[in-house]
């Protein structure tokens, strides 16, 4: 008992007496936590609430999908032996009241929905009051965008609807990245008047099956029902889809967001770290006296070091607790906000226990990685230092026990990440990003330490500075490891946002088309090509038909090996057009375009070339098209590298002429007008809405405002941690200059001993910060532009803009914070008095 309780009552006595030295150390565990539980549980809450009204936000057990032509009546009837059906049909149109004109988005429905949940209205009224003669439901923000009430009318295509009711609950409302308009429901029956829903018209037809009691719906059933299909409809593209698996482009976008959040808030727990590893360090340097006194007493290295662990251990505890507290009053106050955005989160629990322990673990273990060095030195602590200067520095030691406890405790921290991670090859890619960063910056830190041994001065007061660079003891590597991590982070979001950005303007400006019209019918393109070239000379017009791709030289397309870059070719229908004529924007990178003689021997293929590079394939390959139950083998004949970020019309796959003219299709069409204002934009709109009220106009400004708008967003939140890695920057800044203020008090005893004055160190001093914070940021704004370079190359982007301005502001910032922080931290050096120091000598 004895053995037990003595470290216990050291520990307590250490904590009593000494816990103002652990400020930086709780600080830096406290905001890792935070953020690690604050990520992590946002991560959690979202996929358990996805998860949970999976088959509610899918609509039914499971889903049957085809586009542009619904199903027939025998294909109907075939699914109804699953279990209830319910036919769903969505796509986007214009809405027209009076002089304003907006982009909706339209939901046909039938009698059976909703198969789960509730439709619920604003108003008290039935639903089959509802959507009765013409009726229709819409979004509260309609009204406010086209200035109408209850009661009004709008005109769908070509028929009138009255608004009947909003929208106050959609449970199959899937939540989506981009939403190009409010919500218009209304029935089957009504829709048809509209003329909207044609051959090829772009609907999605979705058949929501409710199915039987006996029946188990997992991902086996869900295969089993879609090679069913296949077999008895080999003519439909079918694509199947079960509650297990709802929302998935949703859960890849967020699982993507949080993969970086968590990266970025990794690199500052480890930057924090570093902060942990200076303050225990400090810490222990102080201790040094009472470990020698302690050994000269008889305590063993095993008593000093239980002691120690349980002060760490106590500590990291009450850090995480803090830390998991911020983060869920984090959550609970952006609760509201995210149910706004995120429907699916209502009644919902704002906290997820497993996501707060396991950022309490990390901060364990992070705590543990860092400061063992210090400890098991602390250990190695010769009680003859009693005899020697009270001014005793902790060196850290390289022998086997630290090797060891560090490879161990690095080994369980990249395993707990590995075995939470969502995406495990992404996860992998971060460990070994990260691992090199602080390779690099290790490299970079003994560079600078040998360039500093080698330089020589005239200068007293820059020698010292230039001395304590590579000196016992500097804290050169500290601030390179915890500033320069933080700014590299910085810089390289901020030059891939800036020049994302930049990319996006110069695209909208030069390149982008001011309107893209879809649904065009084949009897509108003359009149509407007509219209168009009233305003400008750059006009595309090319028809459009879907089809899927089924064979690749003959083997069938679910055999092929596909990249995952270019998998969505060979998921379900593409839009498809043809053409013996180049379009203005192709860049063909392989082969040639053909003629009309060429044409007219065997169907010809254009293609993106990444579906040559994505399916090995080369020029006289065939690729066997199916389109309107008809196969259509056709030769691959050239290749186009495609820019889809441009906004222009751009298919995948383009059909010589003559192959597929005389099925049903629709159109689609741009404008390019250079300099145009909004009201011309707006002129063509009215006009479209009133001599084409089929077609559906939308405006480039406006997507390219959602794509910039996501994007702010997301630099937002990751700007937010990166804020908070400058911060846990500073902290470990300052306590590295706390842990050699005892050092430094001596050495300016010294100094002033020999005459030194006080403007002299004071430029000694401001001459190493600016040293320190020079090189640490032109490490930082080489790695970060670089790293800056390398995304925008992911991206494709064709060029990158240094943008000088912004390294340079970082520089000067950098210098100004180092500055700041150290003068304030070192201010009392510069009143000392050497005798206060040589007294106790």
């Amino acid at each position: 008992m004895l053995k037990l309780s003595t470290p216990f009552k050291l520990a307590f006595l250490e904590l009593k007496h000494g816990w103002k030295h652990f400020g930086v150390f709780v600080t830096c565990l406290i905001l890792g936590v935070a953020i690690m539980a604050t990520v992590n549980t946002f991560g959690s809450v979202v996929q358990n609430a996805l998860n949970h009204e999976a088959q509610g936000l899918l609509g039914g057990n499971i889903e049957v999908r085809i586009r542009g032509v619904a199903a027939q009546d025998k294909e109907v009837q075939f699914l109804k032996k699953y279990g209830k059906v319910s036919y769903v049909a969505t796509m986007r149109a214009m809405a027209h009241s009076g002089e304003e004109h907006t982009l909706v988005e339209l939901k046909a429905i039938d009698k059976n929905y909703p198969l789960i949940g509730d439709l619920e209205f604003n108003e008290n009224i039935n639903k089959s009051d509802v959507f009765k003669e013409n009726g229709i439901a819409v979004d509260r923000i309609l009204l406010s965008q086209i200035n109408a009430k209850l009661g009004d009318t709008i005109q769908l295509g070509e028929e009138v609807y009255t608004i009947k009711a909003t929208l106050k609950k959609e449970p199959d409302r899937a939540v989506q990245i981009f939403n190009f308009g409010p919500r218009v429901m209304l029935s089957h029956e009504s829709i048809k008047a509209s003329k909207l829903v044609n051959t090829f018209s772009l609907v999605e037809h979705r058949y929501r099956i409710l199915t039987k009691p006996e029946i188990t719906v997992n991902e086996v059933f869900e295969e089993t029902v879609k090679q069913e299909l296949q077999s008895n409809f080999p003519n439909t593209s079918w694509r199947v889809n079960s509650g297990t698996d709802g929302n998935r482009m949703l859960k890849r976008f967020l699982n993507q967001l949080l993969s970086f959040l968590n990266l970025s808030g990794l690199s500052t727990f480890l930057i924090a770290g570093i902060g942990i590893a200076s303050a225990v360090r400090s810490y222990l340097s102080r201790k040094v006296e009472t470990i020698a006194v302690l050994k000269v007493q008889g305590a063993s290295k095993k008593l000093i070091a239980k002691t120690y662990i349980m002060v760490l251990t106590l500590l990291s505890l009450f850090a995480g607790v803090v830390g998991v507290c911020i983060a869920q009053a984090i959550i609970s106050s952006l609760m509201p906000i995210l149910k706004g955005i995120l429907p699916v989160l209502e009644g919902g629990s704002a906290m997820h226990f497993p996501s707060l322990l396991l950022a309490v673990w990390y901060g364990l273990l992070v705590a543990y990685l860092f400061s063992v060095p210090a400890l098991l030195s602390a250990l190695e602590i010769c009680p003859a230092l009693l005899f020697r200067s009270k001014n005793n520095v902790l060196y850290l030691h390289n022998n086997k026990a630290v090797r060891l406890s560090v490879f161990i405790f690095s080994v369980l921290l990249f395993l707990t990440l590995y075995v939470t991670a969502v995406d495990k090859l992404f996860t992998i890619g971060a460990i070994c990003l990260i691992t090199l960063a602080f390779c690099l910056f290790y490299l970079c830190v003994t560079a600078v330490k040998a360039w500093a041994k080698r330089i020589h001065v005239k200068k007293s007061w820059l020698k010292l500075a230039v001395g304590n660079l590579y000196r016992p003891g500097a804290t050169t590597g500290t601030v390179v490891f915890a500033i320069g991590i933080s700014l590299m982070v910085l810089i390289a979001l901020t030059l891939t946002e800036s020049n994302f950005q930049q990319r996006i303007q110069k695209v909208v400006e030069e390149r982008a088309p001011s309107l893209f019209m879809i649904d065009i019918q084949p009897h509108q393109k003359q009149n509407l090509e007509a219209l168009l070239k009233e305003y400008s000379p750059h006009v595309m017009m090319y028809p459009m038909v879907r089809g899927r791709v089924s064979y690749v030289n003959g083997v069938p397309a679910n055999e092929v090996t596909v990249d995952p870059d270019i998998d969505w070719v060979m998921r379900g229908d593409r839009g498809i057009s043809y053409s013996n004529k180049a379009p203005e924007n192709a860049i063909i990178s392989h082969g040639k375009w053909w003629n009309d003689t060429q044409a007219s021997n065997n169907p010809l293929l254009s293609v993106d070339q990444r579906i040559l590079s994505g399916m090995n394939l080369k020029l006289g390959d065939t690729i066997t098209l199916t389109i309107l139950g008809k196969d259509i083998t056709a030769k691959i004949a050239n290749a186009r590298q495609i820019d889809y970020s441009t906004f222009q019309i751009n298919f995948a796959m383009m059909l010589s002429q003559g192959v597929i003219d005389k099925m049903p299709h629709t159109s689609v069409a741009t404008i390019h007008m250079e300099n145009a204002t909004n009201e011309t934009e707006f002129e063509i709109v009215k006009r479209i809405a009133k001599e084409f009220p089929g077609v559906t106009t939308i405006r480039t400004k406006e997507i390219v405002s959602l794509v910039q708008t996501l994007m702010n967003h997301i630099a937002t939140a990751l700007s937010l941690t990166v804020g908070l890695s400058l911060f846990a920057g500073l902290l470990v800044l300052a306590s590295s200059l706390s842990s050699t203020i005892d050092q430094r008090r001596y050495d300016v005893a010294v100094l002033k001993v020999y005459g030194a004055r006080k403007s002299d160190i004071i430029k000694s001093c401001t001459a190493e910060w600016m040293l320190l914070a020079l090189i640490t940021s032109i490490i930082s704004a080489v790695i970060g532009t670089f790293s800056a370079y390398l995304i925008n190359s992911q991206l494709r982007a064709q060029e990158f803009d240094l943008m000088p301005e912004v390294t340079l502001t970082t520089i000067l910032l950098c210098c100004i914070i180092v500055w700041c922080v150290g003068f304030i931290g070192n201010r009392k050096l510069f009143n000392l008095r050497p005798s206060n120091i040589l007294r106790n000598e």
